[in-house]
């Protein structure tokens, strides 16, 4: 995520937070300062993520964006006594729940199913300090790829599965080799 993106994604949050909190008949700066005082969104630095392998693969980027949810829930608490209205404190905690499916829907990054079983091999080589010799790791996945699916895969569609990979910033390559940036869990069939 860059900084516009980040930058973005918190004007977004804050727009969607502000019209449900009017939908409620809540005041809008309740919204704007849950987006202000618990929500961070962070640009990519060297934040790493998850893999989850199974039947919907898919990568989390969950250092990437920040909910303080003991303050907010502690501030909702003092919001409610404050005006005196319980329907308050639940319309107060349902903006906390969009909160939290915004930020989940955002780091999100689902892999296709050659990307999963790409992860998932460099996981089972052990991938992740020391990385794999890539020409060697192609030729491996793609003789596991013929064993699993009997099935030829093309170096090309390897590469570019890599590459992806690469760019999702799942994975990365330093002097020829190539390691996981995310730790995985799961496995696949």
């Amino acid at each position: 995520m860059t900084r516009q993106q980040a930058m973005a994604y918190d004007d977004k949050l804050s727009k969607k937070l502000q019209g449900y909190a009017g939908d409620c008949g809540e005041n809008e700066t309740v919204a704007k300062g849950i987006v202000a005082d618990f929500v961070e969104f962070l640009p990519d630095n060297d934040v790493k993520g998850m893999v989850f392998l199974g039947n919907d693969p898919v990568s989390y980027k969950l250092g990437n964006a920040r909910l303080d949810l003991r303050k907010a829930i502690l501030a909702g608490v003092e919001f409610a006594v404050s005006v005196s209205r319980p329907e308050s404190l639940f319309n107060y905690i349902q903006m906390l729940i969009v909160s939290v499916l915004f930020i989940r829907s955002i780091t999100r990054q689902e892999l296709n199913g050659l990307e999963a079983y790409t992860v998932y091999l460099l996981h089972v080589k052990g991938a992740y300090q020391y990385g794999i010799e890539e020409e060697q790791f192609i030729l491996d996945m793609q003789e596991w790829h013929m064993q699993q699916k009997g099935i030829k895969l093309e170096r090309g569609k390897v590469v570019e599965t890599i590459n992806h990979l690469y760019e999702m910033k799942v994975a990365d390559f330093e002097g020829g080799t190539i390691c996981l940036k995310e730790k995985v869990y799961g496995k696949l069939e």
